[in-house]
């Protein structure tokens, strides 16, 4: 069951990144300005959405040393939610 506090811009999130996945077969996390790029978000509105996502376990965010995002991937509960979505 896909849970009823999901913003449209965080369900289109998981969406995106499941579909990356499947493209992948899992091997490649995608990139945070790939992802910045292909949704067409501004960059602070998407980071608070990421952060919500990680907050609740649906997605894991690699950063650098410095604390900047580097890429995003879901985790086994976040390609759970998001296969529900589509």
């Amino acid at each position: 069951m896909v849970p009823r506090r999901l913003s449209r811009l965080q369900r289109h999130i998981l969406r995106q990144l499941f579909t990356a996945y499947q493209r992948t077969q899992g091997t490649m996390a995608m990139g945070h300005d790939a992802l910045v790029k292909t949704l067409g978000h501004d960059k602070s509105n998407l980071s608070h959405s990421l952060r919500t996502l990680e907050t609740r376990g649906f997605i894991q965010i690699g950063r650098t040393p410095g604390g900047q995002a580097e890429f995003v991937d879901l985790t086994s509960e976040g390609r759970k939610v998001a296969s529900e979505l589509i």
